[in-house]
């Protein structure tokens, strides 16, 4: 009863299974498991991210058109003939007369 008894690691394709040769390919497999998880994980980031800034373009268009429009109707606003149409018909104001105007020295 004094004999050993080794038992063969499998055998696939002519490549023998040891114990320290399958430890570090298990260690490679499972690293290049990382970072393969890791390559898919940033992509998907930097897909996410291209969404979001086209997302910001298409509302930064918009702002720009908005902006665009606002500053024409400023502009429409701020007109002197408008203004004085406003003052008469709206506010029915008029222009003083030479008696009331006050010249300031």
């Amino acid at each position: 009863m004094s004999e050993l008894i080794l038992r063969a690691f499998p055998r696939f394709g002519g490549l023998s299974f040891q114990k320290p040769k399958l430890f570090s390919l298990l260690v490679f497999i499972s690293l290049l498991l990382i970072l393969s998880l890791f390559f898919v994980w940033s992509r998907i980031q930097v897909i996410n991210l291209e969404y979001q800034i086209s997302s910001y373009e298409v509302q930064l268009r918009e702002m720009h058109q908005e902006n665009k429009k606002l500053c024409l109707e400023s502009a429409s606003l701020r007109n002197p003939a408008r203004i004085e149409r406003v003052a008469k018909n709206e506010l029915g104001l008029k222009f003083p007369t030479p008696q009331q105007v006050i010249t300031v020295r």
